[in-house]
C-alpha cells in the first residue's frame, strides 16, 4: 500500500515520502481501517520537525486522524468490519493517517454525525475531543463566562470557539492579521482581538471592563500565555492545551499564587474508554444539532500530503486542512 513516511527529522516537503509498504495487520483490540479522507494537525508538523513528545526518533510516519471503513479487526476488538468511523490512529508505532490503510485502536473508534461529508469527519476527532476535555472536563466552562481562545483560527482554536459558544460563554478569540479575525467572527466570537494591531492582555481588560477571562484555552503557549496571565480573572482557569508556538508555557507559580488562578493541562488521551465514548456522544448531539461544525479550510490530494503539512508550517490554514485519500 501507499504511505507517506519520513526517514529524518525536517520540514515536510523536504523530508515525507511517498513509500509502498506493506498493509498493517490488527492485533489484540486493534482495527484496521480503509482510509477515506485525513485530518492535518500541528501534531504532523511538529513530530516531522523530530519536536512532538510521542515520536522521539525517525521513521515518521503522520496523520492523527481519519475516517474511513473498517476492513479487519483484532481478536480483541469491539468494532465490526464494515463499519464506518471516525478515529484517532496509532501513528507513534508506525501506522499514521496519510495511508491508504491504518491502524486504531477499538476503543478510539468513533460514530460520524449524520450530517458530516467524509472530509468534515476526518477533521473532527482530535479538535473537538481535545476541546471537550480542555473546556468541559478540565476547565469546567460555565454558561455566562468569559473564555479567551488562543490562536482562534487554527483547527483547535476554531473548534474551542464553537464549543464555547455551544456552552453559553462569551467567547474572545485571538487572530494575527484582518483576514483571520473575519474568519473568528463568523464562528461566532463575540469579540476578537488582532494582537498585530494592540497587545491581547490589554485588549481583553479593555473588553471586560478590567475583570479578565474567566477561562482561557491555550493551544498556543509562549508569549500567548503570558499574555493570557495578564488578563486573567481572579480565580479563573488557564487550559493548557499545545503550544503551537513552538514553546510551551512558561508558568510562572509566584503569579499563580498572587493573583489566584489555576493552570491546568487537557489531555484527550488521559481518558477512560468510558469517558471518550461519552463525551463523543454529547459532540457528535452538538454537531447533529448544527451548533458545532469543522470549518475546512483547504482540501489537498494524496500526492499533496507534504503541500498540506507545509500550509499548517507556515500558519496560513483558516480551520482544518484535510487530505482525501
Amino acid at each position: 500500500m501507499r504511505a507517506w513516511r519520513a526517514e529524518s527529522f525536517g520540514e515536510a516537503v523536504d523530508v515525507l515520502k511517498l513509500v509502498d509498504v506493506p498493509v498493517p495487520e490488527p492485533k489484540g483490540n486493534q482495527i484496521q481501517v480503509k482510509v477515506s479522507a485525513a485530518g492535518v494537525g500541528l501534531p504532523d508538523v511538529l513530530m516531522i520537525r523530530g519536536n512532538y513528545p510521542a515520536v522521539s526518533a525517525p521513521p515518521v510516519t503522520p496523520g492523527q486522524e481519519v475516517v474511513g471503513v473498517v476492513t479487519a479487526v483484532g481478536p480483541d476488538a469491539d468494532v465490526k468490519v464494515g463499519e464506518k468511523v471516525m478515529t484517532s490512529t496509532q501513528f507513534a508505532a508506525g501506522a499514521g493517517g496519510f495511508a491508504d490503510y491504518t491502524l486504531a485502536s477499538s476503543s478510539s473508534a468513533m460514530t460520524i454525525p449524520k450530517n458530516f461529508s467524509d472530509e468534515e469527519a476526518a477533521g473532527f476527532y482530535v479538535p473537538y475531543h481535545t476541546g471537550y476535555v480542555g473546556l468541559i472536563q478540565r476547565g469546567q466552562l460555565q454558561a455566562g463566562e468569559t473564555l479567551l481562545v488562543l490562536g482562534g483560527a487554527g483547527s483547535s482554536g476554531s473548534a474551542a470557539i464553537m464549543l464555547g459558544k455551544a456552552y453559553g460563554a462569551v467567547v474572545i478569540a485571538t487572530a494575527s492579521s484582518a483576514e483571520k479575525a473575519e474568519f473568528c467572527r463568523k464562528l461566532g466570537a463575540d469579540h476578537v482581538v488582532n494582537y498585530a494591531e494592540q497587545p491581547i492582555h490589554k485588549a481583553v481588560r479593555e473588553i471586560t471592563g478590567n475583570k479578565g477571562a474567566n477561562l482561557v484555552y491555550d493551544p498556543v503557549g509562549g508569549s500567548a500565555y503570558e499574555a493570557a496571565t495578564k488578563c486573567i480573572a481572579q480565580h479563573g482557569r488557564i487550559v493548557l492545551i499545545g503550544y503551537g508556538s513552538g514553546t510551551w508555557a512558561k508558568v510562572d507559580p509566584l503569579h499563580v499564587v498572587l493573583k489566584s488562578y489555576s493552570v491546568v493541562g487537557g489531555f484527550a488521551g488521559a481518558r477512560t474508554t468510558e469517558e471518550t465514548r461519552a463525551q463523543h456522544a454529547e459532540l457528535v448531539r452538538l454537531a447533529e444539532a448544527g451548533k458545532i461544525g469543522v470549518p475546512i479550510d483547504k482540501v489537498f490530494g494524496f500526492d499533496q500530503v507534504p503541500q498540506a503539512i507545509d500550509r499548517l508550517a507556515k500558519g496560513d490554514m483558516l480551520g482544518k486542512v484535510v487530505v482525501k485519500v
